[in-house]
């Protein structure tokens, strides 16, 4: 594909409610961690710098939910699908969903949910992350600007 389309998503403020198709948010919640196949949790910090919420790739994990918890009270933004959407089509972007983490809480992503972010709206964002240890092997990718011709846009 010669010429990338944008596709707009406008960010909503992370509630439990509309957070629910997705999975849980932690500290408004209950979360529910799980591991599939054998697999186990790794803890570790991920340190994210400024830069354009602009999304051209979706990732998804069936074997461990990941949780995210921003540090320092520091925002962020992650970009969410539902686990049907298979993105073969270009009307699964209509299933693309951003939300504002405001750093006072974080996000347990459930098994297969489409996300790429978070995307730090200061400078930094530190982020507890707590996922399966064996992601690398756990990874599935959606190429949306390869396969789709198309980047996401978040709107804030």
């Amino acid at each position: 594909m010669s010429e990338r389309k944008t596709f707009t998503v406008r960010a909503q403020p992370l509630t439990a409610t509309a957070f629910a198709p997705f999975g849980q948010v932690v500290g408004q919640a209950e979360c529910r961690m799980e591991l599939r196949q054998g697999e186990e949790f790794h803890l570790d910090v991920l340190s994210y710098g400024h830069r354009p919420v602009l999304v051209d790739h979706l990732n998804r994990h069936h074997r461990a939910t990941q949780a995210l918890v921003p540090l320092n009270g520091k925002a962020a933004v992650i970009v969410v699908a539902p686990p049907e959407a298979t993105f073969a089509a270009a009307g699964d972007l209509e299933t693309l969903r951003a939300f504002v983490m405001d750093g006072s809480a974080g996000i347990n992503l459930a098994l297969g949910v489409w996300h790429e972010g978070p995307f730090a709206l200061a400078d930094r964002v530190e982020l507890v992350n707590v996922q399966g240890r064996h992601v690398g092997d756990d990874n599935e990718v959606a190429h949306l600007g390869r396969d789709l011709g198309v980047v996401v846009e978040v709107k804030l």
